[in-house]
C-alpha cells in the first residue's frame, strides 16, 4: 500500500521545474524527501538552514531511516584560498582543507534560531543519517568551489530520479530564489541514460576517484565533537505523529515558549551588567549564560571569558559546552583549561585576546593577581554554583578582586548561603545582587521540569545513635567551660551526622525496596559516608545486579554507563549533587541531607529534569525523616524538609498552551 502510494506521489513529478511557472520545494523537493530511502546530493553550498527546506519530510527522513549523502563545498574567504595557494607541500595542504571543512559543519551548528535545530542536524550526523563530505577542486593550479549541482533519489519501489539544475541545498535555493532543474526519471526510457550518467558521476566523488577532486570525511575529532554535543535520544521522538503521513511537522523547529524566561534573564543581565541569576536546577542557567555570551560577543563588548566553579565533572562540563560555542563563533575564541591535569593559566594571560579560560575556583585567585584592572573591563567572569564562592577560604582570598571586571555573572538554584552571612554577603559585594529569578514552582508548573512523588520514611534513633548525640552534648558543655564554646554551625554540623548516619535506616530502606523493588530503577542514592554505603549494598544487590558506588576515586565512567540506562543505580556522596545533567534519572533516595535548603535542592534537581524519551515521566524521592518525638534536639530540620517537600509534590504542570 505504501508503496503504491508512493508511486501515485513520485510518477507525478515533471520533466522540468523553473521559478516563478512551479515553487520547487514544495512541488518537487518535498515530495521527493518524503518517499525516499536515500537522498545523494553533490551541490556547492550547503547550510544548516536546509533541515527548514527539509521540514515538511523531517519525520520521514529521521524516523524511516533514510540515508543522505552529500558532497559540498566549504566556502572559501579570500584568505582562506592565499593560504591553500601558499601551501605548497601536500600534507599541509591537506591539513588545511581538513580544517577548513570541518569548520563547516561546525558553523552550520550554530544555534542562530533554535535548539531543536542544532540538536537535529548533531543528531542526523552521529547517527549516520546524514553523512557529509568536502569536495576541493584540483584540476587547476589556481581553482575555484566545487560548483557542481546534481542529485539523485532513490525509492523503495525502485523508482529513481536525478536532477540537475542550479538550485543550492538551502532554504534559499528551494523556497526564495529564482532557480530551475532538469529532472530525469527511471520509468522514462529516454531518461535513464542520464541517470546512470549522474549516479556515476556521484560515486566517483563520492569515492575520491574523480579526476580532478579531492574529497574529505569529517575528522575524527570532529566527529567525536559532533557526538558529544548530540542527544543521545532521537530529537523528534516526542515532538511528532508518528502517523504514514508525516505533514505538519512545523512544530519540530519552533522555539519552544516555555524557555522564554531565558531570554528575559538575559535581557535583564545586559542592562546591569554584573548580579546573580538565580534558576532552579535544569532550567537552563548554562543555556542563558551562553546566550549572554553571545549577546556580548556579537556586540562586541568582551575580549575575554573566565569560567570558575568547583569539582572536575562541573569544569568537564562547561569545557565541552563552551567549546562548542567558541568554535562557532564568526571570531573563534581560544580555550583554555586551567583544573586537574590541565595547566593553561600562564597562556591564557599571555594573550586575553578572543580567550576563553576554564578554572577551578581554587586557582583562581592566581589568575585574578595577572590580569590587569583595564583589561578586565572588557572580560566577563562567571561563577557557576556561586554559593560556592562564599566560602571563608574565597572570601579571605578573592576580597575586591572582582570589582573591575566589565561584566559579572553568577549562577545558582540557591545563591544564599543558609546560616553563613559574612559568606552570602561576600557574594553579592563581589558578584552583585539576585536579578532574575525562576524557581522550582515555576519550572514544573511550566512544564520544563516533572512533578514528582514525596515519600517520606519515618524512622528513630537507636541507643546508639543517642549515646553519640548526648556525647556532642558533653563535648559543647565542655568546651563553654574551657572559654572556647562552639559554635552554632559546629553544634549542628555534629548533630546533623548523627542523624544522616542513622542505624535504623538501613532496615527501613531493606523493607520498603522489598515492597517497591522499581525503586531501584534508575536511581541515584545519596550517602554521607563511604562505609555507610557501603552496608546497603547487600540489599540493593538483592534486586539488582546493575549499580555502582560514585565515590570520590570512582571511575567517572560509570556516570556516563548510568546516563546511558547501562547501570540501574548509582550510590553517591556529594559528587554529582550539582551541575550534572541526567535526563533520564527518575529516582533520587536520600540517606543523607544537610540541613540548608542549597543541598537538597541540587539532589532532587537531578531527577527532576524532563526525559524527551519518557515524555510522561513523573519523578519520585524517598526521604528519611525522623520521628516527631526525636526533634526536640534536632532543630526540627527533618521536619521543615518534610513540608517543604510535601507542599513542592503538590505542584502540577499547567497546561502549556497558554505559553
Amino acid at each position: 500500500m505504501l508503496e503504491k502510494e508512493e508511486k501515485d506521489v513520485i510518477r507525478t513529478i515533471k520533466s522540468h521545474y523553473r521559478s516563478g511557472k512551479a515553487h520547487l520545494g514544495q512541488d518537487f523537493f518535498t515530495p521527493c524527501l518524503q518517499h525516499c530511502h536515500q537522498y545523494r546530493r553533490a551541490v556547492g553550498y550547503f547550510s544548516s538552514s536546509a533541515l527548514l527546506t527539509w521540514n515538511d519530510a523531517i519525520t520521514h527522513l529521521i524516523l524511516d531511516n533514510v540515508t543522505i549523502k552529500l558532497i559540498v563545498s566549504p566556502q572559501l574567504s579570500q584568505e582562506d584560498q592565499q593560504t591553500l595557494t601558499r601551501a605548497t607541500d601536500e600534507k599541509e595542504q591537506e591539513q588545511l582543507r581538513q580544517i577548513l571543512a570541518d569548520h563547516l559543519v561546525k558553523d552550520a551548528l550554530k544555534n542562530d534560531f533554535s535548539q531543536i535545530k542544532q540538536k537535529l542536524l548533531a543528531w542526523m550526523i552521529a547517527n549516520e543519517r546524514l553523512i557529509l563530505k568536502f569536495a576541493f577542486p584540483q584540476h587547476l593550479e589556481q581553482v575555484g568551489l566545487f560548483h557542481e549541482k546534481i542529485g539523485i533519489f532513490d525509492f523503495t519501489s525502485g523508482d529513481k530520479i536525478a536532477f540537475t539544475g542550479s538550485a543550492n541545498e538551502s532554504r534559499n535555493g528551494h523556497h526564495l530564489n529564482y532557480e530551475s532543474i532538469d529532472v530525469y526519471r527511471s520509468w522514462v526510457t529516454a531518461d535513464q541514460e542520464r541517470i546512470d550518467i549522474k549516479i556515476e558521476e556521484f560515486e566517483e566523488a563520492w569515492l575520491g576517484t574523480a579526476i580532478g577532486l579531492k574529497t574529505l570525511s569529517l575528522s575524527q575529532p570532529t566527529m567525536k565533537f559532533i557526538k558529544d554535543s548530540a542527544p543521545d535520544y532521537n530529537p523528534l521522538k516526542t515532538n511528532i505523529n508518528h502517523s504514514n503521513t508525516p505533514k505538519n511537522t512545523s512544530k519540530v523547529i519552533e522555539i519552544d515558549k516555555r524557555w522564554r524566561h531565558q531570554e528575559e534573564a538575559v535581557e535583564k543581565f545586559l542592562k546591569v551588567c554584573h548580579g546573580v541569576l538565580e534558576m532552579a536546577t535544569g532550567t537552563g542557567k548554562t543555556r542563558t549564560s551562553i546566550k549572554i555570551l553571545t549577546k556580548l560577543d556579537d556586540e562586541n563588548q568582551i575580549d575575554s571569558i573566565i569560567i570558575s566553579t568547583d569539582g572536575n565533572d562541573l569544569l568537564d562540563q562547561w569545557s565541552q559546552e563552551i567549546r562548542g560555542w567558541a568554535i562557532q563563533r564568526e571570531q573563534r575564541f581560544r580555550v583554555f583549561q586551567h583544573y586537574k591535569n590541565n595547566h593553561e593559566l600562564e597562556k591564557f594571560v599571555n594573550n586575553y585576546n578572543r580567550a576563553i579560560i576554564i578554572i577551578s575556583r581554587q586557582k583562581l585567585s592566581s589568575l585574578l593577581n595577572h590580569i590587569p584592572d583595564d583589561v578586565k573591563q572588557r572580560m566577563i567572569i562567571i561563577h557557576d554554583e556561586v554559593h560556592g564562592l562564599g566560602s571563608p577560604t574565597n572570601c579571605k582570598n578573592l576580597e575586591g578582586k572582582h570589582q573591575n571586571f566589565g561584566y559579572r555573572l553568577g549562577l545558582s538554584a540557591t545563591p544564599v548561603r543558609e546560616y553563613d552571612q559574612e559568606g552570602t554577603e561576600f557574594i553579592f559585594e563581589e558578584i552583585g545582587e539576585v536579578f532574575f529569578q525562576f524557581g522550582l514552582k515555576e519550572a514544573i508548573e511550566r512544564g520544563i521540569l516533572c512533578e514528582f512523588n514525596y515519600i517520606p520514611l519515618r524512622y528513630q534513633l537507636t541507643d546508639g545513635d543517642k549515646e553519640r548525640r548526648e556525647q556532642v552534648y558533653k563535648q559543647k558543655a565542655a568546651r563553654e567551660k574551657d572559654g572556647n564554646p562552639m559554635t552554632k554551625e559546629e553544634v549542628w554540623t555534629a548533630l546533623s551526622k548523627i542523624y544522616k548516619l542513622a542505624e535504623q535506616k538501613p532496615e527501613i530502606f531493606a523493607d520498603f525496596v522489598e515492597s517497591n523493588p522499581d525503586i531501584l530503577k534508575s536511581t541515584i542514592i545519596f550517602i554521607e559516608e563511604k562505609w555507610y554505603g557501603d552496608k546497603l549494598l547487600n540489599i540493593i544487590h538483592k534486586h539488582t545486579p546493575d549499580y555502582r558506588t560514585y565515590y570520590s576515586e570512582e571511575d567517572p565512567s560509570y556516570l556516563k554507563a548510568f546516563a546511558k540506562g547501562e547501570i540501574d543505580c548509582l550510590i553517591a556522596c556529594h559528587r554529582i549533587s550539582q551541575g550534572i545533567d541526567i535526563k533520564r534519572l527518575k529516582n533520587v533516595i536520600i540517606f543523607s541531607s544537610a540541613r540548608a535548603k542549597l543541598e537538597t535542592i541540587q539532589r532532587i534537581g537531578r531527577c527532576l529534569r524532563t526525559d524527551p524519551e519518557n515524555p510522561n515521566k513523573k519523578a519520585t524521592i524517598v526521604d528519611f525523616v525522623v520521628e516527631r518525638e526525636e526533634t526536640k534536639d534536632r532543630l526540627s530540620a527533618d521536619e521543615e524538609r518534610y513540608l517543604w517537600l510535601s507542599e513542592l509534590s503538590k505542584i502540577k504542570r499547567i497546561n502549556t498552551d497558554v505559553y
